[in-house]
């Protein structure tokens, strides 16, 4: 979950602006997509910032088994196609992990941790969700959702 900090000068324009529009559900969606593109965008980009390459002794193992070493996080393709998102009048969510896909592996590549027979693998972090683990958005993320709430609300004075 992220948050997003209102100052008073944005919470009266909001304001101004919500006596002029009652339906959010529009503004909602489309912060819905700009937070599914901003992640594929990860994705593609093998993070932003770069993730961690993979550790030597991963390397090795996949070399040993015929596993490609490219395309961190895109082996099978499950955790990009397990995320899912959500929005209403009021939120836009977005998560991963659901379907084939298991939660704590969604968990483990998005915030790190340890992993393995006994957890004595640490895993870094390589997050793909445009979120941190202290709830806020990515630099790109941030950016292009400011973008898209500055367009609703000109909109709204039109």
């Amino acid at each position: 979950m992220s948050t997003i900090l209102i100052t008073d000068e944005l919470q009266r324009v909001l304001n101004q602006a919500a006596r002029q529009t009652s339906n959010t559900a529009p503004l909602m969606r489309t912060i819905r997509a700009q937070l599914l593109s901003q992640t594929q965008q990860n994705f593609r980009m093998q993070g932003r910032p770069k993730w961690p390459e993979l550790s030597q002794v991963t390397i090795k193992n996949y070399e040993r088994l015929g596993i490609s070493t490219a395309g961190l996080l895109r082996r099978s393709d499950s955790l990009y196609n397990s995320i899912q998102t959500f929005s209403d009048a009021t939120s836009a969510t977005i998560s991963a992990g659901g379907g084939n896909q298991s939660g704590a592996y969604a968990a483990i590549q998005q915030w790190g941790g340890m992993a393995g027979r006994g957890r004595k693998v640490k895993i870094p972090a390589r997050p793909y969700i445009p979120i941190d683990i202290n709830g806020y958005l990515q630099p790109e993320a941030e950016t292009g959702i400011n973008q898209v709430l500055m367009a609703h609300l000109r909109r709204s004075f039109r």
